[in-house]
């Protein structure tokens, strides 16, 4: 009796433990998988992961951040996206490599995001890549101008945030040789991938144009403060314009260090990624920073009837009142106004693979605040239009109408 009583409750424990088991591994396939969804979506929410520096000497880029909460708030307080809210999920990765890496597998193994939405930095989502290409999410415009994140075409990585480093070096060359009348050029460009694809689209075009020389080259760290040997050399050079590559705090800091040499008369072209935030005449100085000539994909607000721009001023103004306006700030809002884009085309029925599938119906889509977005199987760039503009007096003003690329002709239409 006893024993047959013990042998009962055996097979009742093992039913339990059977079912707890099982219940186990529904949940966690909950996690990753919800009938048709993967990970990060539920009925009612998708959550997003986001990488970037929020503290560090790079920490200027936080910026994308706040511009993709303020958006995600006005999404949210309209209903969200086909009845689902938006939650973004950031860590601040001091704009280093290795804790990109680790913080990129937090997000997607831990967190379980849907995807990432503008991760920040070339070097860090270089060292992040293979690990996005092998777990197959979805990556929504990386926050860089970088080849290797669009060229030749990754199937689950969407976008750039500027136009392509190469692309902006053709086009500086362009517009400094048939707009600026120069023949003699001078390349200062920070010593590492962002800033070399750059300097590199530029060694190589220059012998397109006749007669066309580089007059002097110097390179520098992110990292560095002192830049006066550089500066000197440019000036020694006596070039007809300077064509810069860097982040924010080298070119401020190249400017100031030619600014008290002297050298204030040659036009100073910098890259978006180091000259498109109005945080330089802080960083820089106002007299300094004025007159410097950037590229710009993007709509200036104050200085624009753009719906989206108008928007953006509103409400990240109202969310965060103590950063810059014009700069990263529009970079995240107009990441995230692509991606809800996409989210709206692919439907309710949300899956990776669909998802990925929609951004090919973007053809020079034009109700976001970039210039214009197209993706088709070949063209993972995204953005390959852009407009110059110049700093002066603490805004940033186009001086030219938009200047488009062709990445299949290599030809610059104006």
């Amino acid at each position: 009796m006893k024993k047959a009583l013990y042998i009962n409750l055996l097979l009742i424990f093992i039913l339990v433990i059977s079912g707890c088991s099982s219940n186990s591994s529904n949940s966690a396939n909950t996690n990753t998988k919800s009938g048709d969804y993967l990970q990060g979506v539920t009925d009612d929410e998708i959550l997003v992961g986001h990488l970037g520096p929020q503290s560090g000497p790079a920490a200027t880029f936080d910026n994308m951040r706040k511009g993709i909460e303020s958006y995600f708030k006005y999404v949210n307080e309209n209903g969200g996206v086909n009845g689902r809210k938006l939650k973004l999920i950031a860590y601040d990765d001091q704009y280093q490599p290795s804790k990109a890496v680790q913080l990129a597998k937090r997000l997607i193994e831990e967190d379980k995001v849907f995807t990432m939405l503008g991760p920040v930095g070339t070097a860090n989502n270089l060292a992040v890549l293979n690990y996005y290409k092998q777990k197959e999410i979805p990556i929504t415009i990386i926050s860089s101008g970088a080849k290797p994140f669009a060229d030749p075409p990754i199937k689950n990585i969407m976008g750039l945030n500027t136009v392509n480093y190469s692309i902006e070096g053709r086009v500086f060359l362009d517009y400094a040789v048939n707009k600026l009348g120069a023949k003699r050029i001078a390349i200062a460009y920070q010593n590492d991938d962002l800033g070399k694809e750059g300097y590199n689209s530029i060694k190589e075009s220059i012998k397109n144009y006749e007669g066309v020389e580089i007059a002097a080259e110097v390179n520098f760290q992110s990292t560095d403060v002192e830049l006066s040997s550089q500066a000197k050399k440019l000036q020694e050079a006596n070039p007809d314009v300077i064509l810069h590559f860097s982040t924010p705090a080298p070119a401020a800091n190249l400017k100031k260090s030619m600014y008290k040499i002297g050298l204030k008369d040659i036009p100073f072209m910098v890259s978006y990624v180091g000259g498109g935030d109005t945080n330089l005449f802080n960083l820089a100085g106002t007299d300094v920073w004025n007159g410097t000539i950037s590229s710009s994909m993007i709509e200036i607000p104050q200085q624009s009837d753009d719906a989206s721009a108008k928007l953006y001023e509103e409400r990240f103004s109202k969310d965060w009142p103590k950063a810059p306006l014009i700069g990263y700030g529009q970079l995240g809002w107009a990441e995230a106004e692509v991606f809800v884009e996409a989210l709206k085309r692919t439907g309710k029925d949300l899956t990776w693979e669909k998802y990925l599938e929609t951004f090919y119906t973007f053809d020079k889509w034009q109700d976001s605040m970039f210039v214009d977005v197209s993706f088709s199987k070949d063209n993972h760039y995204g953005l390959t239009s852009l407009f110059m503009t110049e700093a002066n007096n603490g805004k940033i003003t186009p001086i030219s109408d938009v200047i488009t690329f062709d990445p299949v002709s290599g030809g610059i239409s104006y």
